[in-house]
């Protein structure tokens, strides 16, 4: 499997079936995807779960140190 890279740049455009959605990595590569509503909800949901388990463990190591 290739080396993950970071990400550099990531664009959204919205279509009649969902999104565009335009994703380059720190080499100067893109994707571009076609994702329909119900996949885009599921991003969506599946970011907001990261970042929410990311809020939490802040709000610990915050406490932590107060």
């Amino acid at each position: 499997m290739a080396q993950a890279k970071k990400l550099a740049r990531f664009a959204a455009v919205q279509s009649d079936e969902g999104a565009k959605l335009t994703i380059e990595g720190d080499d100067g590569s893109t994707v571009e995807l076609e994702a329909s509503f119900e996949q885009l909800e599921i991003l969506a949901d599946t970011l907001d779960e990261i970042l929410s388990e990311n809020d939490d463990a802040t709000e610990v190591k915050d406490a932590q140190e107060a």
